[in-house]
């Protein structure tokens, strides 16, 4: 089995990570790991002679896999393993741990920092053990695209694939499109009719010849490998369609939270206490009924009920709340993705 012989370099990226973490302390500590052969600290490893240290001691100490302290792998994975396939070895024996966006630039406490640096470090170090050479491939890639989820984002997701010149399904669970927001009354901040912006949408959708639309229909699964997929539309007719698509756009939506869990709400037992999306739904109407049909002569707002409560969602608004006597509670909800 080949020793595995480990380079790890920490870099300062000039003060963003340096002004937080300890980068000579990291480095000197990541020396005493095991298959450590040698762990230097830079001021910027992305520049060119950051690459050109690592492909120097690649070739002078055999260097066999390498890690990088530094920023997000969004940034710079690539131009690290570009810098390992330049030195002579697989690109894919690199990893990278993220001490700046995970870690510099989220604490305070600079001896925090430079403990959770040292741990991320450490961990890319274990890992990159157990690396193997890897092949770039490059496979055709359906332009087809699968947009799972009516609402408006779904819509507007289809339309802008669709009209670039490419064929869209579109799959709605519902028997209708628009989602959330058809059950709105005027959208924040301008004051805009949602079904009046819906409206001129959803017709472009029904007639635009690259987009074929499935509604009470669901996709149960999806096989196949990058750029290539397979699944079947499941309609609640019983009927099913095979479908091929490259790429998948996730637009579900969200899931407004049951009020009625909570009991000390009334929700689903006093007659006049209604949810936010009932509240809209009325809006649409014209008129504010109660369910004796008489119209309330005051109205309470509870917000984002099930929000900052440990057994539901501890997340969400602060917002302080009172009642009102002979009166329509409307309440806020949180809400969860589906």
């Amino acid at each position: 089995m080949e020793e595995k012989r480990i380079g790890v370099y920490v870099c300062w990226c000039g003060t963003n990570i340096a002004l937080m973490v300890d980068v000579e302390a990291v480095s000197k500590e990541m020396a005493k790991l095991p298959n450590v052969v040698i762990s230097k600290d830079y001021k910027y490893m992305c520049s060119d002679p950051g690459q050109d240290l690592i492909v120097k001691d690649i070739k002078e100490h055999n260097l066999n896999r390498i890690v990088v302290a530094s920023c997000s792998p969004r940034m710079h994975e690539l131009t690290f393993r570009k810098a390992l396939q330049k030195a002579g070895i697989n690109p894919y024996y690199f990893e990278m741990a993220n001490i700046r966006e995970q870690d510099s630039w989220v604490h305070l406490d600079r001896a925090e920092a430079t403990k959770k640096a040292k741990a991320l470090t450490a961990a890319a170090i274990n890992r990159v053990n157990y690396h193997e050479a890897l092949d770039s491939l490059s496979v055709e890639v359906d332009p087809t695209t699968l947009v799972m989820g009516g609402g408006i984002s779904g819509i507007t997701a289809a339309l802008e694939i669709a009209d670039s010149g490419r064929t869209v399904y579109l799959v709605e669970r519902t028997n209708r499109l628009g989602g959330h927001v058809a059950d709105v009354d005027l959208t924040f901040p301008y004051m805009y009719s949602a079904p009046q912006m819906l409206k001129p949408l959803i017709k472009r959708v029904i007639e635009h010849q690259n987009i074929n639309l499935y509604l009470n229909s669901e996709i149960k699964e999806v096989f196949g490998y990058i750029g290539n997929f397979e699944s079947k539309v499941h309609s609640n007719d019983g009927k099913e369609t095979d479908i091929k698509f490259g790429n998948i756009v996730v637009a579900t939506g969200l899931k407004p939270f049951d009020p009625g869990k909570i009991d000390n709400y009334g929700y689903g037992k006093l007659p006049n206490i209604i949810t936010s999306v009932e509240f809209e739904k009325m809006l649409l109407t014209g008129r504010i009924l109660k369910k004796d049909r008489n119209e309330p002569k005051n109205v309470a707002i509870i917000h984002c009920v099930g929000s900052q409560n440990k057994n539901y969602h501890e997340y969400c608004s602060r917002m302080q709340t009172r009642f009102v006597r002979n009166c329509l509670i409307q309440i806020s909800l949180s809400c969860m993705p589906t």
